[in-house]
């Protein structure tokens, strides 16, 4: 049976955001990469707190993604801070037993 993350062909680089330091530069954890299906959309969602944002981008992975990551998008560069994309929403889908599949992360 086909899951998921067989559709998963591309890959993203993410990490987490861990602070800032004395004068707000971020500081991130280290960078790692996972397996994704990045595709381009145009659709207005709600994010974490209730507000409406249009989304550019939704992607798939099996990566454990919160909204406290920042994510490169595939062909972006990894060492320039600036190109990383926060993301506007996280949804989990389940299996029937329980364990979390895949998210849907909104950008």
């Amino acid at each position: 049976m086909a899951t998921p993350s067989d559709t998963f062909r591309q890959s993203v680089a993410f990490a987490v955001l861990t602070g800032r330091d004395a004068h707000g530069k971020p500081a991130l954890g280290p960078v790692a990469t996972a397996r994704a299906r990045v595709q381009p959309s145009r659709r207005l969602i709600r994010d974490a707190n209730g507000n409406e944002q249009l989304a550019t981008h939704v992607v798939y992975t099996d990566a454990p993604l919160t909204l406290q990551h920042r994510v490169w998008l595939p062909g972006e560069d990894v060492a320039d801070f600036n190109r990383a994309r926060r993301p506007v929403a996280v949804d989990e889908f389940v299996d029937g037993s329980g364990a979390v599949r895949f998210r849907k992360v909104w950008f």
